[in-house]
C-alpha cells in the first residue's frame, strides 16, 4: 500500500481512505500501520503510544519498526456535557492548548480555566504513574520518534503530545494514526516532520470508532497489560523495563 502526499507533510493511503470501517480492531490497524511506516521510514528508535487507545496500535507499530515502546498520557479538556468531545488538551508536564473562545463561551475565564487545566493535569499525572510507574521521561536527542494514536479527530491530544515530545529533543518526530479527519491531520501537521494516516475522511461528522469493526474504550487495566506484554516481548523501552 503506497503512501501518497495529501498536502504539505501529510501522507495517506488512497485505497483505505474516504470510507469506513476499514480495520477489524486496533491490533490489526497497528500491524498495517507498522508495515506502511517501515516502508516509509525504514525504522525508528522509539514509538510512543498515546493513551489509551493508541497503545495497542503502537505496540504493533513498534514490533514492525524494531523500536522500543513507551506511553504518553494526554487528556482532553472536555465540554461540560460530554466525556468525549474536547476543546483542548493537557500533558503531564503542563503543556496545554485550548480554544480560548470556547473557554470564554463556557464561562471559563482566568482562574476558572486555570483550575480546570490543573484538574486535568493532575489526572494525567496519576494515570501516567499507573501505566509507566514514573512521570520522568529521558532525553531523546539523536533519536527518531513516532507518536501513535488510534485516530485523530480534532487533533488536540495529538498536538499537545507532540509538543511535549518535542521538548525532549528528538532528531525526527513523526505522527501516525490508522484514521484521521482531514481537518485533524492538518491541525497536527505543524508539529511533526511528517504525518502518516492510513484512512483519511472528510465531512461534517467524524468519529474515530467508525474506522473499526470492533471498538471499545481501553481501560487502565488493559493499558497496564499492554505495557506488560511489551516487557515480556523485550520491546519496552529500557528506561521502563527495569
Amino acid at each position: 500500500m503506497p503512501l501518497r502526499r495529501l498536502e504539505g507533510n501529510v501522507y495517506y493511503v488512497e485505497e483505505l481512505s474516504w470510507s469506513a470501517p476499514v480495520f477489524t480492531d486496533r491490533r490489526e490497524a497497528g500491524e498495517i500501520l507498522g508495515h506502511v511506516l517501515s516502508r516509509h521510514l525504514g525504522g525508528a528508535h522509539v514509538v510512543f503510544g498515546l493513551a489509551a487507545g493508541g497503545v495497542p496500535v503502537a505496540l504493533e507499530v513498534a514490533r514492525k519498526l524494531g523500536a522500543c515502546l513507551d506511553v504518553v498520557v494526554v487528556k482532553k479538556i472536555t465540554y461540560p456535557w460530554t466525556t468525549e468531545a474536547g476543546f483542548g488538551a493537557v500533558a503531564v508536564d503542563g503543556t496545554v492548548e485550548y480554544d480560548e473562545s470556547v473557554a470564554r463561551s463556557l464561562g471559563l475565564d482566568g482562574e476558572r480555566m486555570a483550575r480546570r487545566v490543573e484538574e486535568v493535569r493532575a489526572y494525567v499525572e496519576r494515570r501516567t504513574r499507573l501505566v509507566r510507574g514514573t512521570t520522568e521521561y529521558p532525553g531523546l536527542e539523536g533519536r527518531t520518534v513516532v507518536l501513535v494514536d488510534d485516530g485523530i479527530a480534532t487533533g488536540y491530544t495529538m498536538r499537545v503530545a507532540a509538543r511535549f515530545l518535542r521538548r525532549l529533543g528528538p532528531s525526527r518526530l513523526y505522527l501516525a494514526a490508522p484514521t484521521a479527519s482531514l481537518d485533524g491531520a492538518r491541525f497536527v501537521s505543524g508539529e511533526a516532520d511528517a504525518v502518516v494516516v492510513l484512512n483519511v475522511r472528510a465531512g461534517p461528522v467524524f468519529a474515530v470508532a467508525d474506522a473499526y469493526v470492533e471498538w471499545h474504550d481501553v481501560s487502565d487495566d488493559e493499558l497496564v497489560a499492554y505495557v506488560d506484554e511489551a516487557r515480556r516481548a523485550g520491546i519496552l523501552c529500557p528506561w521502563l523495563a527495569g
